[in-house]
C-alpha cells in the first residue's frame, strides 16, 4: 500500500513536470493547441514597442521649454500607471521636447500608444466663437458613475469637481448663457421655430385721423448657447449641483453592453483629465517593434545550463542519501514544475531579475532539502528532521520575505518581477515541502 502511495504522488509529479514543460494540446480549428498558458516576459527578453512622439507644429514658442517637457513626461507616466501598465521606460530629449517610451509589447501596447497623446482637455467655450468660458485649470479631479431609472434604462456620466475659482465661474457664466443640455435644447428648438414662422404686422387707418396705432412686442434677449468639449468631443451638461458638473458621457442605454461602453468612456476621460494636462501639443513621430538583445538560442543555451547543474545536485544527493536523496530530488522536479506554472497563472512579469530569483528559489528550496536530509540521516525520524528544519529556516527567512515584499511594492518592474517570485517561491518552499517532500520521506521512512 505504501508502495503505491509512493509511485501515486511520483506520478502526479511526473504529471505536473509534464504539463509544466511539455503542455496540453489540444485539437483547436484542424491545429493543434497549447492550452498551457505563456510566461509574460518582460522587454529585455523579448523586445517591445518603442513609440516616440514630438512636439506639435506651429506652437507658440513661450511654451516650448524644459519645465513644460517635463510636465507632459510626468503626466505620461501617471497615465501608464493609471492603466497599470508593466514593465515600461520613458525618456525625454530636453532640446526639442521629444519623448521615447518604451513598452512591453502585449495585446494592450496599442491602448497605450493611444492614450500618450489622446486628449483630456476641459472646455466651456461660446457656441461657435473662441471666447473661452472655462478651462481645465478650473477642474479640481474626475470620477464617474451611472444610474438606474424604475423603467430600467441607465445613464453614465462624468463628474468634474470644480475649484473654488471654478465654482464661482460657471455660476457667472449661467446668468448669461445656456449651460444645460435641456436648456440649450429649448433654445435651440425656439430659434428653429422662429426661422420657419413668418411675421406679419397689421397696421390699422381710419379716413377722418392721421394717427397710426403700432403695436410692439418687447421680448427678453434670449441666453448665449454654450459647449462644453473634452478632448475633441462635445458632452451634454446634465445638471450643476454646487461645485460638481455632472456630464451626460453617451445615451441612455437598455442593455448592459451598451451601459458598459459609455462607462467605459467615462472611466477613459477621467483618467485622462486627472492625470494631468499637456501644457504643450504632441502628436506620434514613430510607432514600431524592437527586438530584444537577447537571442532564443541564447536563452535556450542558458536553460540547458542551468537543467546540467541541477542533474549533477540530484545526483550527488541520491550518492550522499541513497533513496532519500532519490525522493527528494524527485519532490524537487515537482517543486520546479509548480513554481512554473503559478508563475504563469498569476502574471507574474519574468524579466532578468525575475530569472534571478527563481534560481535563488530553486536554490533555497535545495537548501531546504538538504538540510532535511542530513537530519533524516542522522535521527531517521522525519517528522522530527521537517519540524527542526522549518524552524531553523523560518527565522532566517523573515527578512527575505519583507524584502520581497518591498521589491513588490517598488513600482519599479524589474524590482517587482524579482519581489514577484521570490513572493510566490517562499510560499511554496513553505507549504509543498510540509505536504509533498514531508510525505515521500514519510512512505520511505515506514517501510
Amino acid at each position: 500500500m505504501k508502495k503505491v502511495k509512493t509511485i501515486t504522488i511520483i506520478l502526479a509529479i511526473l504529471l505536473i513536470t509534464l504539463v509544466a514543460f511539455g503542455g496540453v494540446y489540444i485539437k483547436t480549428k484542424n491545429r493543434m493547441e497549447n492550452k498551457v498558458k505563456d510566461y509574460t516576459l518582460g522587454r529585455e527578453l523579448i523586445g517591445g514597442r518603442v513609440i516616440e512622439i514630438k512636439v506639435e507644429d506651429e506652437q507658440s514658442a513661450d511654451i516650448l521649454n524644459e519645465e513644460n517637457y517635463e510636465i507632459v513626461k510626468a503626466t505620461i507616466e501617471k497615465r501608464l500607471n493609471n492603466l497599470n501598465a508593466q514593465d515600461y521606460t520613458i525618456s525625454l530629449n530636453k532640446e526639442n521636447g521629444a519623448i521615447r517610451v518604451e513598452l512591453l509589447e502585449n495585446q494592450d501596447a496599442d491602448n497605450y500608444a493611444y492614450y500618450l497623446v489622446a486628449s483630456g482637455k476641459v472646455e466651456l467655450k461660446e457656441k461657435d466663437t473662441e471666447n473661452q468660458l472655462l478651462d481645465d485649470s478650473m477642474v479640481q479631479k474626475a470620477t464617474y458613475t451611472y444610474s438606474t431609472n424604475v423603467s430600467g434604462t441607465s445613464q453614465a456620466y462624468l463628474n468634474l469637481k470644480l475649484t473654488k475659482e471654478g465654482q464661482a465661474k460657471i455660476a457667472e457664466v449661467s446668468q448669461t448663457y445656456a449651460v444645460l443640455g435641456t436648456e440649450i435644447d429649448e433654445i435651440e428648438a425656439a430659434k428653429s421655430g422662429e426661422e420657419n414662422s413668418e411675421n406679419t404686422e397689421t397696421t390699422d387707418t381710419t379716413d377722418t385721423t392721421d394717427t397710426t396705432n403700432t403695436t410692439e412686442e418687447n421680448t427678453a434677449e434670449p441666453k448665449k448657447i454654450s459647449v462644453l468639449t473634452i478632448g475633441e468631443d462635445e458632452y451634454d451638461i446634465h445638471e450643476i449641483d454646487k461645485n460638481i458638473i455632472k456630464v451626460k458621457i453617451g445615451g441612455a442605454a437598455s442593455d448592459s453592453s451598451t451601459l458598459n461602453n459609455n462607462v467605459a468612456k467615462a472611466a477613459e476621460l477621467a483618467m485622462l483629465i486627472n492625470s494631468g494636462k499637456y501644457p504643450v501639443e504632441y502628436d506620434y513621430n514613430n510607432n514600431r517593434y524592437e527586438y530584444s538583445n537577447i537571442s532564443t538560442n541564447e536563452l535556450l543555451y542558458f536553460a540547458i545550463a542551468v537543467l546540467i547543474i541541477l542533474v549533477i545536485i540530484f545526483v550527488v544527493l541520491c550518492i550522499k542519501y541513497r533513496v532519500y536523496g532519490l525522493l527528494c530530488s524527485i519532490s524537487c522536479i515537482g517543486f520546479i514544475s509548480l513554481l512554473s506554472l503559478i508563475l504563469r497563472y498569476t502574471n507574474v512579469l519574468i524579466s532578468i531579475e525575475g530569472i534571478g530569483a527563481i534560481l535563488l528559489v530553486i536554490a533555497i528550496n535545495l537548501k531546504f532539502e538538504q538540510l532535511i536530509l542530513s537530519k533524516v540521516q542522522k535521527t531517521n525520524l522525519v517528522n522530527e528532521a521537517v519540524k527542526s528544519t522549518y524552524k531553523e529556516v523560518s527565522l532566517k527567512m523573515i527578512p527575505i520575505a519583507i524584502l520581497s515584499i518591498i521589491f513588490c511594492l517598488s513600482g519599479w518592474a524589474n524590482l517587482s518581477s524579482f519581489g514577484m517570485v521570490m513572493f510566490w517561491g517562499l510560499i511554496l518552499i513553505a507549504v509543498y515541502n510540509v505536504i509533498v517532500t514531508k510525505t515521500l520521506l514519510k512512505l520511505k521512512e515506514n517501510k
